[in-house]
């Protein structure tokens, strides 16, 4: 009789401990993917449970606003193909209404710019989606910044009526160069749409602090080396200026902040959210800032190879392009190269 009381008592008291527990998880149960905006109420006990609650409050705001982001994400998506899309569909019906072929040859140059408009969306598209799902793979070696930086700024220049003013010192990083070169085309593609005038590239390298090395170490010429060392490059135009309260959002996907940043001026608005994970998972900063006569500068900061340069050979250098004497002036390209390890 004894040991009945005991079990009764024991099953009531233990039933009553986890009552708590049981409302949290009908409450949960119950919450679907259209009430993402439910909680659970978090009993004052100042135990386990309350925890408990509190945890899984936390864990729907999470997916709640990771559902948003899902939602917002198609939606900007959806919006952006919409107007490739529907002038492909437009100009191919009155193409084909057309038996004189003469609408066709008038508009295919402007139908292959939008159907071109669509694949760098889908791209961007995708390459978010791997960001988001597992991100992105990079293929790591040591890359020469200012070969990267040559290349594009030779692609930009015969397509840009822009002045194009450089000044490029030799840099060489450990980094994956499809995705490096995607971040500087991404640069002067943006330069290149909201410049005036003119765009500026500059890429510098700034020694990090000094520390004594080892001097029994003989693959040292010097008894100091420089730590920490980075490479800043930065990209500026002289177009609209970005609002202080506005430079972080620009990396926002999707986002554009004024008239002169539309859908038709070529952006997809997604290549500095872009740029900005591709940047972050090299260990390196890129930020919107403002040169000091208040044009727009975006600014790049990656670690330096920390190797140690070789004896400059003469043999060795190459004239860049645009530095021939008689042609080159101090906005020019200045490049001098030298050995690398």
């Amino acid at each position: 009789m004894l040991l009945a009381l005991a079990g009764t008592l024991i099953w009531f008291l233990v039933g009553r401990a986890l009552r708590p527990v049981e409302r949290i998880r009908a409450t949960v149960a119950g919450i679907s993917q259209q009430h993402l905006d439910e909680r659970v109420e978090v009993p004052p006990t100042r135990d386990e449970i309350e925890r408990l609650a509190s945890t899984m409050n936390d864990m729907l705001t999470r997916l709640q606003s990771a559902d948003a982001a899902q939602r917002r994400f198609v939606t900007d998506a959806s919006h952006e193909l919409r107007s490739p899309l529907a002038t492909l569909t437009t100009g191919l019906e009155i193409a084909a209404a057309d038996p004189s072929v003469t609408t066709w040859r008038e508009t295919s140059g402007m139908l292959q710019t939008q159907a071109n408009r669509m694949g760098y969306l889908v791209e961007d598209l995708l390459t978010l989606a791997k960001i988001d799902d597992a991100g992105l793979r990079f293929v790591m070696q040591d890359v020469d910044l200012d070969d990267l930086l040559l290349e594009e700024l030779a692609r930009l220049k015969g397509v840009s009526q822009h002045a194009i003013r450089t000044h490029i010192e030799p840099a060489r990083i450990t980094a994956d160069p499809q995705r490096i070169t995607q971040v500087i085309r991404n640069l002067l593609n943006n330069a290149d749409r909201h410049a005036a005038t003119t765009i500026t590239m500059n890429l510098t390298t700034e020694p990090g602090p000094t520390t004594v090395t080892n001097p029994a170490d003989k693959s040292h010429d010097h008894g100091l080396e420089a730590a920490g060392r980075t490479v800043i490059l930065t990209v500026d135009n002289d177009g609209d200026r970005i609002p202080a309260a506005q430079r972080q959002r620009v990396f926002d996907r999707f986002v554009r902040l004024d008239a002169s940043r539309t859908r038709e001026s070529g952006g997809s608005g997604l290549g500095l959210a872009i740029s900005q994970e591709i940047i972050r998972a090299h260990s390196g900063t890129i930020v919107t800032t403002e040169t000091p006569a208040g044009h727009t500068r975006f600014e790049v900061i990656l670690p330096l190879q920390n190797t140690h340069p070789a004896t400059v050979d003469a043999s060795t250098k190459k004239a860049a392009p645009d530095s021939d004497p008689a042609r080159s002036s101090p906005d020019e390209i200045l490049k001098t190269r030298r050995g690398r390890q």
